[in-house]
């Protein structure tokens, strides 16, 4: 346990939403930033630092590169290709200029090939950001100023997978301004037209740092708590894993589903068939399956 994160654990909904209230008395006077997980217990992990994901990407020659610079260089060609089946699909990059198509060119390879530190330069936020939120792994973490939202993906990613009487999801809140103070992390705000999900999702980002030098392996599941040594800055709401499909009927109840964070005709669907999830889930946990 990291002493550094607060950590409340609510047995009942109406507990859990009281505490993670935009209008309650934790939340209703501070700046926070929140982020649901299906599982308390999980760390703020990137997901390009995840080794189940270097796993099953790195291969071949990629896997050799077993350095920080390596991981970026890795992490470039990622990006590149997502770049070049943008281009070839016609579909708008955000952030472009002649300075974002010189870093994904050789340039882009020579500037982090001794010492990563730096990457990804400011130039590549913006395409980063509309990577994250298309299913490309980046080092970034999502976040929302809605802890409604949050909770929403709590509860929809906890619907989907099977649990113990001791699982518990969570919504972590996290103060930004207070973020600056914590080396290794970086606020990532981009244009709400970088994706209709991100404005839809009230979104933005942290950037984890996981820099090094060449010939220094690079270090995977390095997680914001790791980052942490002031108290208070993170904080952690926890809910049985048992009353998500309650939880996720609220936040339909209060706007927020699927179809208000995905905006469009997937997101409508998405929705259309949670809510049949979600009032399936709840009788089976009143009839004790």
């Amino acid at each position: 346990m990291n002493q550094n994160i607060e950590s409340v654990d609510c047995e009942t909904l109406d507990e859990f939403w009281s505490e993670i209230s935009p209008i309650g008395k934790r939340f209703g006077r501070q700046n926070f930033i929140f982020r649901g997980q299906p599982n308390a217990t999980w760390q703020l992990v990137p997901s390009i630092y995840r080794r189940q994901i270097i796993q099953k990407y790195k291969r071949g020659m990629s896997a050799t590169l077993a350095d920080h610079p390596g991981q970026a260089f890795f992490e470039w060609m990622i990006l590149n290709s997502f770049v070049r089946y943008c281009d070839g699909a016609c579909l708008a990059i955000p952030g472009e200029s002649q300075e974002f198509r010189d870093y994904f060119d050789a340039e882009g390879l020579s500037r982090h090939g001794r010492d990563s530190n730096g990457w990804p330069e400011k130039v590549a936020w913006p395409l980063i950001a509309m990577a994250q939120h298309h299913g490309i792994p980046t080092r970034l973490l999502d976040w929302t100023k809605n802890p409604l939202i949050a909770a929403y993906f709590a509860a929809a990613s906890g619907l989907t997978e099977e649990y113990n009487d001791e699982d518990r999801i969570a919504v972590f809140a996290l103060d930004p301004v207070a973020v600056r103070l914590v080396n290794g992390l970086k606020m990532i705000r981009v244009p709400g037209r970088t994706s209709a999900n991100l404005s839809a999702q009230n979104g933005l980002f942290i950037l984890v740092e996981n820099s090094g030098f060449r010939a220094v392996e690079f270090t995977p599941d390095v997680s914001l708590e790791s980052k942490l040594t002031i108290p208070g800055l993170l904080q952690k709401i926890t809910l049985p894993k048992s009353q998500v499909g309650h939880l996720l009927q609220r936040c339909n109840v209060f706007g927020i589903s699927a179809a208000s964070i995905y905006p469009g005709p997937d997101g409508a669907a998405k929705a259309a068939l949670e809510a049949l999830m979600s009032w399936n889930y709840e009788q089976a946990m009143r009839a004790g399956m």
